[in-house]
């Protein structure tokens, strides 16, 4: 992720760096259950919480009722696995198959793949595969605008977003690896006893700055520093100067005394720069990187005191 100025005028939101479409950035109403993005992958595209425990019987001898839910005309039915399976997808906006095989069905394949067409058929996801350099294709999942509009309605009133549709071709390669950065992280913050409350994406954090951007731009020259730093404190965002560092994923959970806290993740790859991993480092960023990448962002960091460890996903 990149870093974002708050009084820079062509961080607007009509720039490349911006936000996409209104219509993707929409408020979920899932129940369970930050940002500059960073320089993309170079890879091509030719087009371009898991919840706890899971069912591992065969789907055809699969107890779980079905329910019945009705939007614009239209009747869904729908078992809580692939409730839980689109929630998922929303969150992320872009999910690997393989992931959701592992983390929401407990390697059931036979039951994902069920689950799948069911969603398929009733054109509540949609699906791509994306292709990539030396490696094997990859199948990627998202929301239909229907799949959005029903998952919305299907968990009721929420701060937690979700997303729908592909976005960002040259990006989604990151994107779809950002669901097993944040389950390492989610695993840990279970491990202590926190309860995951939301989880926020660079774009929802981009569209927070950008407000705080317009406001900052009518207070008078005294007072921006001090608005600046509350927006900061307030959503576990490092301020430098008036640069606010975005990380690709936060986490909001809530502690065993009831407080709320955040944790910022992000996503490294053989693309940055090592000022920039160490910007990240030096923002309280927890850092990930694919195997491959993880000895040059260790090495990028070594004797800076900075981190005690790059987690390899």
């Amino acid at each position: 992720m990149g870093r974002w100025d708050v009084f820079n005028r062509d961080n607007g939101p009509d720039t490349a760096a911006g936000l996409p479409h209104e219509h993707r950035r929409e408020e979920s109403s899932a129940a369970s259950v930050s940002v500059g993005r960073g320089p993309t992958e170079s890879t091509s595209a030719e087009s371009p919480e898991r919840p706890d425990g899971t069912d591992q019987r065969s789907p055809a001898r699969a107890s779980e009722r079905r329910s019945q839910h009705h939007d614009r005309g239209r009747t869904y039915s729908l078992r809580g696995s692939e409730i839980a399976t689109m929630t998922d997808i929303g969150r992320f906006r872009t999910l690997d198959v393989r992931d959701l095989a592992r983390f929401v069905y407990g390697g059931n394949e036979a039951r994902l793949k069920y689950d799948l067409e069911s969603l398929r058929t009733q054109e509540l996801i949609e699906e791509k595969t994306f292709f990539r350099a030396h490696k094997a294709p990859r199948r990627l999942l998202t929301l239909t605008e229907q799949g959005h509009r029903m998952i919305r309605k299907v968990m009721g009133p929420s701060p937690q977003k979700v997303y729908y549709g592909f976005v960002k071709p040259k990006e989604l390669n990151h994107d779809a690896d950002l669901y097993k950065v944040y389950q390492k992280a989610a695993e840990e913050i279970r491990g202590r006893g926190g309860k995951l409350t939301r989880v926020r994406l660079d774009f929802e954090l981009k569209e927070l700055i950008n407000r705080a951007k317009q406001t900052a731009g009518r207070l008078p020259e005294d007072e921006r520093q001090r608005f600046l730093n509350a927006v900061g404190n307030e959503h576990g965002l490092r301020i430098d100067g008036t640069t606010i560092h975005l990380p690709d994923v936060q986490i909001e959970y809530e502690n065993r005394d009831g407080s709320i806290e955040r944790q910022n993740l992000e996503l490294l790859s053989r693309n940055y720069r090592e000022q920039g991993i160490r910007g990240k480092a030096a923002a309280g960023f927890k850092l990930y990187a694919r195997g491959s990448d993880a000895n040059r962002v260790r090495r990028a960091l070594h004797d800076t005191g900075m981190v005690r460890e790059v987690l390899s996903v």
